[in-house]
């Protein structure tokens, strides 16, 4: 395995969980959902996860990562924009985050491949 990509794969799983926890955070201060809060502090715990096993010899988190990465960059992030994003009338912030979050899900897809 290329250690440069498996750890740039970690990393990105480590900031895509915080973003991704951070931002339904800042949602539910202004209305939102709090079982949105509940599953990204799963989902994030699972990522955390993924990115520590990373560690060992095994390849199974690299393929757990890219079917993460790919699965939500192109089924869940866009049902997200057209259910969730362009409905609330989006600001700044949710630009950004939307950016951020996609961003680090291709880089995630991308980094298990080379890893």
């Amino acid at each position: 395995m290329n250690d440069a990509w498996v750890t740039t794969l970690a990393i990105t799983l480590v900031v895509n969980a915080v973003i991704g926890f951070a931002y339904p955070v800042y949602r539910l201060s202004r209305g939102g959902p709090m079982g949105d809060v509940t599953g990204r502090a799963i989902l994030g715990i699972l990522l955390l996860a993924i990115a520590g096993f990373l560690s060992g010899d095994n390849d199974w988190p690299r393929w757990a990562a890219l079917v993460y990465g790919a699965f939500f960059a192109a089924i869940v992030m866009p049902i997200w924009i057209l259910a969730v994003l362009i409905p609330m009338r989006p600001t700044a912030i949710d630009y950004a985050y939307t950016t951020a979050y996609w961003l680090t899900l291709l880089l995630i897809a991308l980094a298990a491949l080379l890893a």
